[in-house]
């Protein structure tokens, strides 16, 4: 499976097509385990088939997920760390009221769109479905120097989750005086309701939903969906209890235990809570590391996702001198086959841990995340969420909790250019409006083309710009390396770049300097006592001596030396 290509996503796919066709549970932790067909059917196909039920109600409660974003938004009164927005220049060619239709049948579709949270009576939430549609509203701007202002308060504006909808749509018309109109449309969800894959599955329905309005299909229906995302949230309480609850802890817990929190240096001293200001970089692995890096996964049977991770658990155990690293990756988290889908917010955290040695090879590292990822595959169905407060981790304001650096390989959108070029929407250039990070740093990397491309959150509370573009030549120049001799120790392997090295090594350490060669050691530093008395003329830790506490300080050493050879040999030291 992973030699022609397959990650987890595909896994999920895969998995959901055989269940489907077969009429047995094919779970993606049996894709990741038995690689081939003759793997899955000698272990004998299928489990018992386990389905959510579909509530006749319009009242549910929250998913665990959702619960701890609406207590985060409860208790900051509002933020916008959790906003998913896209922007789009429309084409001239594109009929206004064909997207707002199919926008709104979208959401039609979807009841946790068109939702809102309430406190419930046991001060928990609870999510209500309304069937009002979705207004969308439009502005019109005089001038295009506006438009960045008006995009950044939109876009930022946190959402009352407790009386609008988790989704807001605004169509902006820039007619700016002797120039054509120009159409941007801003799609703006919440996370609570939504992530990577439900984008996906968003901008599939509205292309579709497009072209039969351009066709005058007004019966045009996609397939009715099996559940709601209400459904999924109450049938989650309800399996994640008894044998199972307690399986899925036991398996995190033994991972976890002891394990360390990962000390970052940072630019800036960590502030006391999380502020969620952030940047963002880019960059490109390049033909020959893209080539290699593929050839490997194949080659070891493995997920580009685990050579890359492998590299970055090298990288950050260099930068930290730490040995035992954790790292957290987005995992879909749509194994059962109903949510496929579904549009909410599915997205589950996987922790990873990585125990390094010094005699450890790439090579056996690589093997040795990938078997980690399988096994963790069977045991996803834990919440995030859950799994914080069942480990007691103490709340620190100032960090993620367990992990403080999150690492993806991402696969979506192989067919999402279609949304732009027959929806006649092209993203926004000029989005620069948003910029938000949970973690001390998140690194995405995008494998949908022949270049493997990366990007690079951080937070810019802890870091500066330079330090990042650093760290992102150190992790291009080790994987370079590592993928070049992968049965090398990875000790061995150095950080730094030829011209950082000569840096350090010769040009730092270039202090060759003339000095009077008639004059002892001891009387060029006298001579400097007198020019310089209240200088630092030594520091270690936080003591400091000026040359004359170091000239008094050597003096007295001197003396007891002498003192002390007197007395064991009865002789004078000359």
């Amino acid at each position: 499976f992973f030699r022609i290509g397959g990650n987890s996503i595909l896994a999920i796919q895969v998995s959901h097509r055989m269940s489907k066709t077969l009429g047995v549970d094919v779970r993606v932790a049996d894709i990741f385990k038995y690689k081939t067909i003759s793997g899955l059917l000698s272990q004998g196909l299928g489990h018992g088939r386990i389905e959510i039920p579909k509530l006749d109600t319009d009242r549910s409660v929250l998913s665990f997920a959702q619960e701890r974003l609406w207590f985060i938004e409860q208790y900051e009164g509002g933020t916008n760390a959790y906003h998913i927005p896209q922007v789009y220049e429309v084409s001239e060619y594109a009929d206004l009221e064909g997207l707002s239709y199919a926008i709104n049948q979208v959401v039609s579709r979807h009841e946790v769109l068109r939702s809102t949270i309430e406190l419930g009576a046991d001060e928990k939430g609870i999510q209500i479905v309304h069937s009002e549609a979705l207004l969308i509203e439009e502005k019109v701007l005089r001038t295009a120097e506006i438009l960045e202002g008006v995009l950044r308060e939109d876009i930022n504006r946190p959402f009352d989750l407790s009386s609008e909808y988790p989704i807001r749509v605004k169509i902006y018309r820039i007619n700016t005086e002797g120039e054509r109109e120009r159409v941007l449309l801003l799609i703006n969800l919440h996370h609570i309701v939504s992530d990577g894959w439900s984008m996906e599955i968003f901008q599939k329905e509205l292309l579709d939903y497009y072209g039969a309005y351009l066709r005058g299909d007004k019966l045009f229906s996609l397939a009715p969906l099996d559940i709601q995302y209400k459904d999924y949230s109450l049938w989650q309480r309800s399996y994640l209890s008894g044998e199972v609850l307690a399986n899925q802890l036991s398996y995190w817990k033994k991972k976890l235990t002891g394990y360390s929190t990962l000390e970052l240096p940072t630019d800036y001293v960590r502030p006391t809570q999380i502020d969620y200001r952030g940047g963002s970089e880019v960059f490109t692995l390049g033909n020959e590391i893209s080539e290699k890096v593929r050839l490997l996964s194949r080659q070891y049977g493995v997920t580009v996702h685990s050579v890359l991770l492998s590299a970055m658990n090298v990288l950050l155990s260099k930068y930290t001198g730490q040995e035992d690293i954790v790292i957290g990756s987005p995992m879909a988290n749509r194994h059962h086959r109903q949510t496929e889908g579904l549009i909410g917010f599915f997205v589950n955290s996987q922790v990873n841990r990585a125990l390094l040695s010094k005699t450890q090879s790439y090579e056996e590292l690589i093997q040795e995340v990938h078997r980690d990822q399988i096994s963790g595959q069977a045991y996803q169905d834990l919440p995030f969420e859950k799994l914080v407060d069942e480990l007691g981790v103490n709340r620190d304001t100032s960090r993620h909790p367990i992990f403080q650096v999150m690492f993806g390989v991402q696969s979506f959108g192989k067919e999402a250019s279609g949304v732009e070029e027959k929806g006649h929407l092209m993203p926004y250039p000029g989005l620069t409006t948003y910029e938000v990070e949970k973690f001390d740093l998140s690194i995405f990397v995008d494998d949908r083309q022949e270049l493997l491309m990366g990007r690079i959150g951080y937070a810019s509370s802890l870091f500066k710009k330079e330090t990042i573009t650093r760290l992102i030549g150190h992790y291009l120049y080790l994987l370079e390396q590592l993928v070049e001799s992968p049965q090398t120790p990875y000790s061995k392997i150095s950080l730094l770049l030829p011209s950082e090295y000569k840096q350090i090594v010769y040009d730092w350490n270039a202090t060759d300097k003339d000095y009077p060669s008639e004059k002892t050691l001891q009387e060029l530093f006298a001579e400097q006592v007198l020019r310089t008395p209240d200088k630092v003329a030594l520091v270690y830790e936080d003591n400091y001596l000026s040359y004359r506490d170091l000239d008094e300080k050597s003096n007295q050493l001197a003396r007891h030396i002498r003192r002390r050879y007197n007395e064991q040999t009865g002789q004078e030291l000359v």
